[in-house]
C-alpha cells in the first residue's frame, strides 16, 4: 500500500470490518426468523399427496410474494435444462406470456443452488430456497467489501471508511438485501454503484501525474461502460436514467468549466467518452443478443435491454467529446454535423417509445410506490403524497437526511479553485443523484437508486477530507457528523424486537403461512394438476410456488394481459359473460381472500364502480348455477380469526335447488349459520326435492333446532320408500347418510353409504369438502366399511388435515 493511505489504513479496515460484522449480524438473525418461520406447523401439516421427498417450504417474509418469481423461473431452468426461461405458462393461463426481465439474477440464484446441491445432495428446490436466504446478503457483503478496498486505493482511507458505513446504514438502500426476499434489485444496485465509481476513478487517472496513475483513464471508461452496459441487461428501468444522469454530470462539468475560464482557473481534463460509450454500447449489444438470441430478436419491449439504447449511449459519448474539444477545434461544419447525429442517436430511445407506445426505461411495476420491501413501510403514489401523509416522520428525516451531502458536494464543485479532477468527479456523480431524485419523486423506490448513487458520489467528496491540509480534528469532525446523518437510517436497518426474539408473528408472515396451506390443499383436491385459479396477484403466485396452480394476474409489468383478463371477468355486467371467459381461460376455481383486496380492484378498474360488477354479485352469495363454493377452514391463529377466505369453483349447470343446498351445507361446514338458516328457508321452495330436503335437515341439525329436523327427516322417508333416490347425486347421498345416521336410522344410512363406497373414485373424492370427506369415511369406520383400493383408501386420508385425520 503506497505511503498516502498507511495513516489511514487502520480507520477505514476499522470501519469495514464493523459494517461487515453489523451486516452479518443483522443478515443471521433474519435468516434464524425466516426459518423459523418456515418451520412452524401452523396449517403445514396436511399430507404431501404427490408422495414427493421435497415440497416447497420457504415462507418469504413481509409478504412479498415477488420475491416467488424468482424462484420459479429458477426451477424451471433446472427443471428444463435451459440457461434463460423467455415463456411461462403459470401466469395469463392457459396463454402464458414472455418474460422481459433478464437472466442474470437468475443465474446467481441458480449457481449458489447447485453449488448447495453438490455439498448437500438435496433436491434443487430445496437448495434454491437455501440459495434464496443467502443471495442478495452475500451481495451485500461482497459490495461492501470490493467497494471499501476500490475506494481505499483510489481515494483514500478516509472514503474508504464513509462508503463502507453508507453501504451498511443507508435507508432505505440497506433494506433492498435482506435475506429469504430474492429479488434482482441487489445485483442492480452494485451494477449501479460500480457504473459510476469506475467513471470517477478514471478521472482521477486522468489528473494524475502519469508515473503515478496506473490504469490510464482509457482502461477505467472501457470498464465504467461494461458496468453501465450490464447494469441496463439487469435493469434497463433503473440503469439508463443513471446513464442519462452521467450525461447531464458532463454537461453541468462543460457550464462550470466554462464559467471558470472566464478566471483563468480552469484546467480541461480530456476524458474518454468514446471509448466509454463504444464500450457500453458492445455491452448492451452482447447482452441483448445472449439474452434474446435467437426467436426474439426484432422485439421493441424498450423496458428491457435493446440495441436502441446502445445506438443512444454512442450519441452520448459523442455529444461530450464535441463538449470537451477545445473551443474553435475542428470545422464548424462537421461539428455541427456530428452533434445533430449525435443528438439524433439519443433521440432514438424516446422517439421509439412515442412510436411503439413501450414505456420503456418509465416502466413502473407494482413494488415502484413502496419505499422498501417491508411492508410496514411507507407506501404512495408519489414523494409529494408521502410527505403529506407521514410529515417529517422518522421514515422520512432518514430517507432525506444522507442528501446533506450535496451541501458540500456542490460546494466543492463551484470552488474556483478547486482541483480539475474534484471537480469532475463531483460533476459526473452529481448528474445522476440529481435524475434519481426526479424520479424518486415520481416513484418512492427510486429512493433505493438516489443512495446508490449518493455512494459514487461521497467517494470523491470524502476523498477531499483526505487530503494533507485537512486537519485530523477536521476529519475527526466530519466523520461524527457523517454518523449523526446515518444514525436514524441505521436504527431503522436494524430488526425488530420481535424479528430478534422471535415472538408473535405479524401480519404479512401469517398471511403467507395461511397462502401456502390453502394452496397445497387447493392443489390436492384440484380436478387435474396446474388448474388455473382466478385470485389477486399475491394470492396467484402463491398458489404456484407452493401447489403449482396456475393463475391469471401477476407482479410482472409484462402480464397485462393477464392483468386484462381478470378484469374483463370480475368486472363483467351478466354471469352469461363472465361464464364465457372463465371458460375461454379454463379457470377452476376463483379465491377471494378477505385480506386482499385486488379482485375488487380488478373490478372497479372495469366498470368504474363496484355495483352491477360479477365480483360484486360473488360477494353477495349471488352465485350463478356453474359456481359452487367450496369451504376451508383457515388455520387457527391467534388475532387473525376474522379473516375468511372464500374459494368457489367452477362445476356444470346445477338447477337451483342443488346449488342452494350445497350452499347450505357449506355455510353450515364454515359455522356461517345465520346465512345457513336463511338458505334453508329458500330451500322450502321447492317440497318435492330430496337433496333440498336433505339439506335443510343438515342445516336444522346444526342449528340444535331438533324439532325442525324430526320434521323434515320425516320428509325424507316417503322418497326413499319408492325409491325417489336414485338419481341422487353423489356428495347429496354422503349428506343423506349423515342426516339418517343423526336420525338414528342406521339401516337406512348404511344402504346409503355402501352405495357411496360402492360408486366413489379419485375424482369424486377430490370433489368433497374437508368436512364431507371426514363424515364419509367416519361413518364407514362407524358401519365396518372400507375403500378396498389401497391407493384410493391412502388417497382419501391424505386429502384430510392431520387433526381430522388422526380421529380416524
Amino acid at each position: 500500500m503506497s505511503k498516502r493511505f498507511r495513516p489511514t489504513w487502520a480507520g477505514w479496515f476499522i470501519a469495514l470490518l464493523c459494517a461487515f460484522v453489523f451486516l452479518s449480524w443483522i443478515d443471521l438473525v433474519r435468516i434464524r426468523h425466516v426459518g423459523y418461520v418456515t418451520h412452524l406447523t401452523q396449517g403445514a401439516g396436511r399430507a404431501n399427496a404427490s408422495g414427493s421427498p421435497w415440497r416447497p417450504e420457504l415462507v418469504v417474509p413481509e409478504h412479498n410474494n415477488a420475491s416467488y418469481r424468482w424462484l420459479d423461473r429458477a426451477r424451471l431452468m433446472f427443471d428444463r435444462g435451459i440457461a434463460r426461461v423467455r415463456h411461462i405458462d403459470y401466469e395469463n393461463a392457459p396463454i402464458g406470456h414472455d418474460i422481459w426481465t433478464t437472466s442474470p439474477y437468475c443465474w446467481w440464484i441458480g449457481a449458489i443452488a447447485w453449488f448447495d446441491q453438490l455439498l448437500t445432495g438435496h433436491p434443487i428446490g430445496q437448495s434454491l430456497e437455501a440459495a434464496a436466504l443467502i443471495a442478495d446478503p452475500l451481495l451485500h457483503l461482497l459490495l461492501l467489501v470490493a467497494t471499501a478496498w476500490f475506494v481505499a486505493r483510489r481515494f483514500g482511507g478516509f472514503a474508504a471508511g464513509a462508503v463502507a458505513v453508507s453501504l451498511a446504514a443507508l435507508f432505505p438502500f440497506a433494506l433492498d438485501f435482506l435475506p429469504g426476499m430474492p429479488e434482482d434489485r441487489s445485483l442492480v444496485h452494485l451494477a449501479a454503484i460500480w457504473s459510476l465509481l469506475l467513471i470517477v476513478a478514471g478521472v482521477r487517472a486522468a489528473a494524475a501525474p502519469e508515473a503515478a496513475a496506473g490504469p490510464s483513464p482509457r482502461r477505467w471508461f472501457i470498464a465504467a461502460g461494461v458496468a453501465g452496459g450490464i447494469g441496463l441487461w439487469l435493469d434497463t428501468p433503473k440503469q439508463a436514467p443513471l446513464l442519462a444522469g452521467v450525461v447531464l454530470g458532463g454537461v453541468l462539468n462543460w457550464l462550470i468549466d466554462f464559467w471558470r475560464a472566464k478566471t483563468g482557473t480552469t484546467t480541461r481534463l480530456a476524458l474518454p467518452w468514446r471509448a466509454w460509450s463504444i464500450s457500453g454500447a458492445i455491452a448492451v449489444f452482447a447482452a441483448y443478443l445472449l439474452e434474446f438470441f435467437p426467436s426474439h430478436l426484432g422485439s421493441w419491449q424498450l423496458q428491457a435491454v435493446h440495441p436502441l439504447y446502445g445506438v443512444a449511449w454512442i450519441g452520448a459519448g459523442e455529444l461530450l467529446t464535441l463538449l470537451q474539444a477545445p473551443r474553435g477545434a475542428g470545422r464548424p461544419l462537421a461539428r455541427t454535423g456530428v452533434a445533430a447525429l449525435a443528438l439524433a442517436a439519443m433521440l432514438a430511445v424516446p422517439f421509439a417509445m412515442w412510436r411503439t407506445h413501450s414505456p420503456g426505461f418509465f416502466a413502473a411495476d407494482l413494488a415502484a410506490s413502496y419505499l422498501t420491501r417491508m411492508r410496514d413501510g411507507a407506501s404512495a403514489t408519489s414523494f409529494l403524497t408521502w410527505l403529506l401523509q407521514e410529515g417529517f416522520g422518522a421514515s422520512v428525516r432518514a430517507t432525506l437526511l444522507p442528501l446533506i451531502l450535496l451541501a458540500p458536494a456542490i460546494w466543492l464543485l463551484l470552488r474556483r479553485n478547486a482541483p480539475a479532477a474534484t471537480a469532475t468527479s463531483v460533476a459526473l456523480t452529481l448528474g445522476p443523484v440529481l435524475v434519481a431524485i426526479g424520479f424518486a419523486c415520481w416513484q418512492l423506490a427510486w429512493w433505493n437508486e438516489v443512495d446508490a448513487a449518493l455512494v459514487a458520489l461521497l467517494a470523491p467528496v470524502a476523498a477531499v477530507a483526505a487530503q494533507p491540509a485537512i486537519s485530523r480534528y477536521v476529519r475527526w469532525t466530519l466523520g461524527a457528523a457523517g454518523a449523526l446523518v446515518l444514525l436514524p437510517g441505521l436504527w431503522r436497518v436494524v430488526p425488530s424486537a420481535g424479528v430478534r426474539l422471535n415472538q408473535a408473528l405479524d401480519g404479512p408472515e401469517v398471511y403467507t403461512l395461511i397462502e401456502r396451506d390453502v394452496a397445497r390443499w387447493l392443489a390436492r383436491r384440484a380436478p387435474k394438476p396446474g388448474a388455473v385459479v382466478l385470485a389477486p396477484q399475491n394470492l396467484s403466485v402463491a398458489f404456484y410456488y407452493y401447489g403449482g396452480l396456475r393463475g391469471l394476474p401477476s407482479f410482472a409489468p409484462d402480464n397485462r394481459d393477464g392483468l386484462s383478463a381478470a378484469v374483463r371477468i370480475l368486472s363483467a355486467s351478466t354471469p352469461e359473460e363472465a361464464k364465457a371467459l372463465v371458460e375461454q381461460r379454463e379457470i377452476a376455481y376463483v379465491a377471494i381472500p378477505s385480506w386482499d383486496s385486488y379482485l375488487d380492484v380488478y373490478a372497479r378498474m372495469g366498470m368504474g364502480q363496484l355495483d352491477g360488477t360479477f365480483m360484486n354479485s360473488l360477494h353477495l352469495w349471488k352465485l350463478p348455477p356453474w359456481l359452487q363454493p367450496v369451504p376451508y377452514q383457515l388455520p387457527a391463529i391467534p388475532g387473525f380469526e376474522g379473516r375468511t377466505l372464500t374459494i368457489l369453483q367452477v362445476v356444470e349447470d346445477q338447477d337451483a335447488a342443488a346449488a342452494l343446498g350445497r350452499l347450505a351445507e357449506y355455510f353450515v361446514e364454515m359455522n356461517q349459520m345465520d346465512q345457513a338458516l336463511a338458505t334453508a328457508q329458500e330451500l322450502r321452495r321447492f317440497p318435492a326435492n330430496l337433496g333440498a330436503i336433505v339439506a335443510r335437515a343438515e342445516v336444522e341439525d346444526a342449528a340444535g333446532n331438533a324439532p325442525e329436523f324430526a320434521r323434515a327427516m320425516e320428509f325424507v322417508k316417503p322418497f326413499l320408500a319408492v325409491k325417489a333416490d336414485r338419481n341422487l347425486p353423489w356428495d347429496r347421498r354422503i349428506a343423506l347418510a349423515v342426516v339418517l345416521t343423526r336420525h338414528k336410522d342406521a339401516r337406512l344410512a348404511r344402504a346409503q353409504l355402501e352405495r357411496c363406497y360402492a360408486d366413489l373414485d379419485e375424482a369424486k373424492l377430490r370433489s368433497l369438502s374437508t368436512g364431507s370427506l371426514y363424515r364419509l369415511l367416519a361413518l364407514g369406520k362407524i358401519f365396518g366399511l372400507t375403500i378396498e383400493d389401497a391407493r384410493l383408501r391412502e388417497f382419501a386420508r391424505g386429502l384430510l388435515p392431520d387433526d381430522l385425520r388422526a380421529r380416524l
